[in-house]
């Protein structure tokens, strides 16, 4: 084993020995499948992590335990099934590799089929030949980091991009947004701020206007999602007289501006008047709505403007109709 970031990795990694000797020993309570609903996600697997562990764990031992990897790949079968977010996952994709080196006459052909036909997702994109390196020594810094974000090893993580950092020669826009993502995982918010503004920077000097709203934007959404709201409105009101924010009406671009206003408005009333007088007629002239703009466009209530009762009226109808579409598909 290679010393640095693939061993630092791997160390972690080798935790989930305790948890393949339990499997062994026939306690499948860490890694069976364990459906729940979330409130917010849906139905969802508790277990689902701790599956994905130990088969990147016996993926990366070369452990030779036919008995579990078929048991793991049947659990990961009913989290595809029955998960809300669809999806092949990672976790199918390694237990396939592994569940390849035993299934050279095809006596798991019907078990891959049962994986093949688990969600939508997994018929268009899931290959039952899939084939993965199973030396973890051959993998990049790069490829580390994104492994223990997956695993939800934020301790690795954390030391991982720190050694990409220091080691980074030249800064792009794409660099810093790579490590405003790592940084988001990481819950570390206050490092994101200057890299939010350096690339406000860098889109005013390109002069290009989609890119500089796009990145006012991402500038104003962070303060709001720390409550900074005037801050925020600082940037807002700066967006709203330094760029054309009139031609990229009718896009997302302008929506995502639109929206912050009214959250702006009503996390600093103070200053709502103003905001309120630059938003409400690009609401009322609207043509194409959409729940969360309904519910934050409803911030009139904030100043006191009677067309909220409008909205709301209006929002409610929307639901309506909405639910009723929904239910005329149910079969």
């Amino acid at each position: 084993m290679q010393t640095g970031y693939a061993e630092l990795l791997w160390e972690k990694l080798f935790e989930q020995a305790g948890a393949y000797e339990a499997l062994k020993g026939g306690d499948t309570s860490r890694v069976r499948y364990d459906g729940y609903r979330d409130k917010e996600w849906g139905i969802r697997d508790k277990n689902a992590k701790n599956r994905m562990r130990l088969a990147y764990y016996m993926l990366y031992s070369r452990i030779d335990d036919e008995a579990a990897v078929t048991y793991l790949f049947r659990e990961e079968c009913r989290d595809r099934r029955t998960n809300s977010f669809q999806g092949i996952g990672f976790t199918l994709n390694v237990l396939t590799a592994i569940l390849n080196r035993y299934c050279a006459d095809g006596k798991y052909d019907e078990l891959f089929e049962e994986a093949k036909n688990a969600n939508f997702d997994c018929a268009c994109g899931y290959d039952k030949d899939y084939q993965m390196c199973d030396e973890i020594a051959s993998l990049d810094l790069m490829d580390c980091i994104f492994l223990s974000q997956d695993l939800d090893y934020k301790d690795v993580m954390e030391v991982l991009v720190a050694e990409w950092k220091n080691g980074m020669t030249e800064w792009t826009d794409e660099c810093r947004t790579t490590l405003i993502g790592f940084y988001s995982f990481l819950g570390k918010e206050q490092e994101k701020e200057a890299l939010y503004k350096e690339l406000l920077e860098n889109a005013v000097r390109s002069g290009n206007n989609l890119q500089i709203v796009s990145a006012y934007n991402k500038v104003v959404r962070y303060y709001i999602d720390r409550k900074q709201f005037e801050t925020a409105r600082f940037y807002l009101q700066e967006m709203i007289t330094k760029t054309n924010l009139k031609a990229v009406w009718g896009i997302r671009l302008f929506d995502k501006a639109l929206e912050a206003c009214l959250e702006i408005i009503c996390g600093d009333p103070k200053e709502a008047p103003e905001l309120w007088k630059w938003a409400k007629p690009y609401l009322q002239k609207r043509t194409g709505w959409y729940g969360n703009l309904y519910t934050k466009g409803m911030a009139a209530k904030c100043v006191g403007d009677p067309y909220a009762a409008q909205l709301e009226q209006e929002y409610l109808s929307w639901k309506a109709e909405i639910s009723t579409a929904l239910s005329s598909k149910k079969p």
